[in-house]
């Protein structure tokens, strides 16, 4: 995957673990046609569109490109300093385990097992909750 696919596929399901509610029909209908990583600019194109994903999705995504500016600016550190990632109030748990635990094979992994899911959002909680129990 390129990093701009990358940076999608990770903003689209970070924003979903936002959503108390099941994806509406037409919605789920376009998510679960997502192949990756072929289709990750629809994602995008579906995120923007749906009212209540759009804003999750745009404040994760732009966390997401201005740590990676961030990150490019000079080598990553030897130790990530967790204390002070938890403290920000734009990112939360989830969006630590989705972009510093997990690898590119991972990532793939839990989109496509989300995407293809019948309920996409509590798919991906059921998730996150298993990756934050084989944390370190």
């Amino acid at each position: 995957m390129q990093p701009l696919e990358t940076l999608t596929l990770k903003a689209f399901v970070s924003a979903l673990s936002y959503l108390d509610a099941p994806l509406p029909n037409d919605v789920q209908k376009q998510v679960n046609q997502v192949k990756i990583p072929d289709d990750i600019g629809e994602l995008d194109a579906i995120a923007r569109n749906y009212a209540p994903l759009a804003p999750h999705y745009q404040t994760v995504r732009q966390n997401f490109a201005q740590k990676a500016q961030i990150r490019s600016k000079g080598p990553l550190p030897a130790k990530i300093d967790r204390a002070a990632e938890q403290q920000s109030t734009e990112i939360n748990n989830i969006l630590v385990i989705i972009d510093e635990q997990i690898d590119e094979e991972q990532l793939t992994k839990i989109a496509t097992q989300t995407l293809q899911s019948p309920d996409p959002v509590s798919q991906l909680k059921i998730l996150i909750r298993s990756l934050r129990k084989s944390r370190p």
